[in-house]
């Protein structure tokens, strides 16, 4: 059932989670939120202060927090296993009122995805960015 739903939900969750202002979330989407954090952190090990730092611009530089927001996109299924992020998938994700303020911070950034470096560092790298586009409207649960 998780993985089923995954994609749609944490497309739902980043935008409603952008808005920064908290909304009330179902108890469904509490869990599967939970449980990809969970599995993401159990992953990486990273410290749950470097992932809060991140919504207020402080992005340390830690392979855990880097290693941590690709497996975000992992769990979500827009990430193969050789580290390639399917942008347009994210942003077709994107409840519709959202789609042009996300095209634009997304695809913004996308260009620091490059080959030359590892997937961790790539997706920390495009994060960053978001934030430095559109700060009101970046997330990262």
């Amino acid at each position: 059932m998780v993985g089923r739903t995954l994609p749609v939900t944490l497309a739902l969750l980043a935008v409603a989670w952008a808005a920064k202002d908290k909304p009330v979330f179902s108890d469904e989407i509490k869990e599967i939120i939970q449980h990809v954090h969970n599995e993401c952190v159990g992953k990486t090990g990273v410290a749950e202060e470097d992932i809060a730092n991140c919504e207020n611009g402080i992005f340390k530089e830690d392979q855990k927090l880097k290693c941590y927001m690709f497996c975000l996109l992992e769990e979500a299924s827009v990430a193969d296993e050789h580290g390639v992020v399917d942008y347009d998938m994210m942003v077709s994700l994107i409840p519709e009122e959202y789609t042009e303020r996300v095209t634009k911070m997304i695809f913004g950034c996308k260009h620091l995805d490059t080959k030359d470096k590892d997937k961790c560092q790539r997706a920390f790298d495009v994060h960053k960015c978001s934030y430095e586009k559109d700060p009101d409207f970046y997330f990262l649960f």
